[in-house]
């Protein structure tokens, strides 16, 4: 872990977990931990919680399993937060890096829209881009032609938190953005930094949200072909195209970058522009000019950023499995310049990954470009950390003993 890792957070067990027999169990994850001692102690104390203390070694134990959670995660977690993905995502942290390990959550949310495949079911066909290339990545003496080094040492580590539990018969929007935000929550409170796999742009807004609590000066660099400023309206909750104005309402301080937006849009809330200089735009006709990655530097500038990528920010000729699909949009290198520039200057603290669709076809180039993404901003994270030896403190053990499932 690094010195960008968020001070201690208020805890609480969770209250999904029950005891059965000689176990802990929490049925709703599928996880089942040996009852210990010291988890009995734990268990029959917590309505003495407050002085309870943990070791450090100990509390990240506890909080990678999900048995204890941030305060404000405890009641969304009473239902259940993720499962084990079927195929969880994985990559040892090198010996020199120094950016925290990304936390990986699939989030399968999708509040609608028109007919066909959606985004929802996108999050599996992501999840199978990225795990191929970081195999290549993970490989003893993998080279980077980018770099031109072996990156293996400068990687920072990948740890999965498995997929958001959504009920699509009972769950609303706001159940399901409770559930996401307290899930990104947990995920901070490791140290992890999430990076978050929708599913449709909506999920932007409780990981966004519970990044920001976490890093009060965040910043946001949007990655879309939509400007997702319509207004709020009467919703409950935000959906893929207003999240922004949602984000903006509740967090006062976010400075927010959009690139690649283009077209018409026959409904846009620019009210809070109107007031302060916290939002600025980039057409994807701008993105594409020379200059534009300092533009981008000038506004991370070694602040927390978080990312958020909607693919249909390429144009369809390169991504056509997305729901809005918008001529005009950027070529995959174009994308690649962005991504480059924001690991390159900002202290990414968070991202997200959004509105992939499966193809039809088998070929899913939008999960494709998104994967390729990730890789781009892990080997530039990789080049930083080659570039600036320091000192690695050890990383903190997720062993905990007695884990049964």
């Amino acid at each position: 872990m690094t010195s960008d890792t968020p001070a201690a957070t208020p805890w609480a067990l969770n209250p999904a977990f029950r005891i059965e027999g000689a176990e802990l169990v929490n049925d709703t994850e599928g996880v089942r931990l040996a009852l210990t001692e010291p988890l009995r102690e734990l268990w029959n104390g917590r309505a003495t919680l407050p002085a309870v203390r943990l070791t450090p070694q100990a509390e990240q134990a506890l909080r990678r399993v999900r048995l204890i959670v941030p305060m404000g995660a405890a009641a969304a977690a009473g239902g259940g937060l993720a499962r084990v993905a079927v195929t969880p995502l994985a990559l040892p942290a090198g010996k020199r890096a120094n950016a925290a390990v990304w936390g990986v959550i699939g989030a399968p949310v999708d509040l609608g829209g028109p007919p066909g495949p959606r985004p929802r079911d996108g999050v599996p066909v992501i999840r199978a881009a990225l795990a191929r290339r970081l195999r290549l990545l993970g490989q003893d003496g993998a080279w980077s032609w980018s770099l031109r080094a072996r990156p293996a040492d400068g990687l920072p580590g990948v740890a999965d938190h498995g997929d958001l539990l959504v009920d699509p018969a009972t769950d609303t929007g706001v159940t399901a953005h409770e559930r996401l935000r307290a899930l990104v929550g947990a995920v901070v409170a490791q140290g992890h930094r999430p990076l978050v796999v929708g599913g449709d742009h909506s999920v932007s807004y409780p990981a966004i949200g519970a990044v920001a609590d976490a890093h009060p000066g965040l910043r946001v660099v949007h990655v879309d072909a939509h400007a997702d400023r319509r207004p709020r309206g009467e919703r409950a909750t935000a959906d893929c195209g207003n999240f922004v104005s949602w984000a903006l309402a509740e967090h006062s301080r976010l400075r927010w970058l959009t690139v690649g937006v283009r077209g018409v849009d026959p409904q846009v809330d620019l009210a809070a522009d109107a007031h302060e200089e916290r939002v600025s735009y980039l057409t994807a006709d701008e993105a594409a000019e020379p200059g534009t990655a300092e533009r981008i530097a000038r506004f991370c500038d070694g602040r927390p950023v978080y990312l958020t990528v909607d693919v249909d920010a390429l144009d369809p000729v390169h991504a056509p499995d997305v729901v809005y699909p918008c001529s005009g949009g950027f070529a995959p290198a174009t994308l690649t310049a962005v991504a480059r520039a924001v690991a390159g200057a900002g202290r990414l603290v968070g991202a997200d990954l959004v509105e992939a669709c499966p193809s039809p076809t088998g070929r899913h180039l939008a999960a494709r470009h998104l994967a390729d993404l990730m890789v781009t901003v892990l080997l530039e994270e990789a080049r930083r950390a080659l570039s600036a030896p320091h000192d690695q403190p050890e990383p903190l053990t997720d062993d905990l003993p007695g884990a049964v499932g």
